[in-house]
């Protein structure tokens, strides 16, 4: 049976990720603008779950991988964060989800861009359509793939990291990336080996992921289809314009009140 490579990051996630918080604030501020209910999809371990439910936003996380999920409940219990509800479910099936319950639904850190083609990211946006109110925002944070960019993201397997484990051990990362521009896709190969410091035995874990990237034009277009009225598009968290020179893709859109005749075509 074939692996989730979120199954495999989810045990080392929180090394790299913990002390990211270039977004928060952004998200913090659309919180306040939107209202709540707040919906996270691809929540992962919690990383933006505990800053909006500290500021006492009601707020629900769905993500595919049971490792990831059990790693935010622990998360979220150590702070005593119990109110937050956690889904296992796929982007393209919120099914546990009721029509018109959320006022903002956040996809962020390249979340959008797991969906292998245009017909699940089309399908991933009726269903976020479904779940918001009318006039709810979708906040969608994805790859600017410029040329300069993809260029810059291909990359032979190299040495990406090293952290200390709380067990004493280490843990080295070694990453290859290939960019396949026809399909429009990022192929990504992680090696994590965990180095046993009193015997130096080495544990590896691999983990490979796709990402279908999408171009401004056609993600506005996706959009649309869906239903949903593209407010703006930044390139930053600043919300500075989106210039050749963003490497993301802020994208901010309404939840439009009439039903979509495309979406689930």
């Amino acid at each position: 049976m074939a692996v989730d490579a979120y199954d495999v990051i989810a045990a080392f996630y929180d090394l790299e990720f913990a002390d990211f918080r270039a977004d928060v604030d952004l998200y913090l501020a659309f919180a306040q603008r939107s209202g709540e209910p707040i919906l996270e999809v691809g929540c992962g371990t919690g990383r933006l779950l505990v800053p909006l439910a500290r500021a006492g936003y009601t707020v629900d996380g769905v993500d595919r991988s049971p490792a990831m999920l059990e790693h935010a409940r622990r998360r979220l219990e150590q702070e005593g964060l119990t109110q937050v509800r956690l889904y296992q479910a796929d982007m393209v099936d919120l099914s546990d989800l009721a029509d018109g319950t959320y006022r903002l639904a956040i996809v962020a850190v390249n979340g959008f861009l797991h969906l292998p083609d245009r017909c699940a990211q089309q399908r991933a946006l009726a269903e976020l359509h479904r779940v918001l109110q009318a006039g709810g925002l979708l906040l969608l944070d994805v790859l600017h793939p410029t040329p300069e960019q993809l260029r810059a993201l291909e990359q032979p397997l190299a040495w990406d990291g090293s952290w200390q484990l709380p067990d004493g051990s280490r843990l080295d990362r070694f990453a290859s990336r290939s960019v396949q521009a026809t399909d429009q896709r990022i192929t990504t190969t992680l090696f994590y080996d965990r180095i046993d410091p009193s015997t130096g035995t080495v544990e590896r874990r691999v983990a490979t992921y796709t990402l279908r990237y999408v171009h401004r034009f056609e993600l506005e277009l996706l959009l649309e289809r869906a239903g949903f009225a593209v407010e703006a598009i930044y390139g930053s968290y600043e919300l500075d314009p989106l210039t050749d020179d963003s490497p993301s893709m802020l994208v901010v859109a309404e939840r439009r009140a009439d039903v979509t005749r495309y979406a689930r075509r």
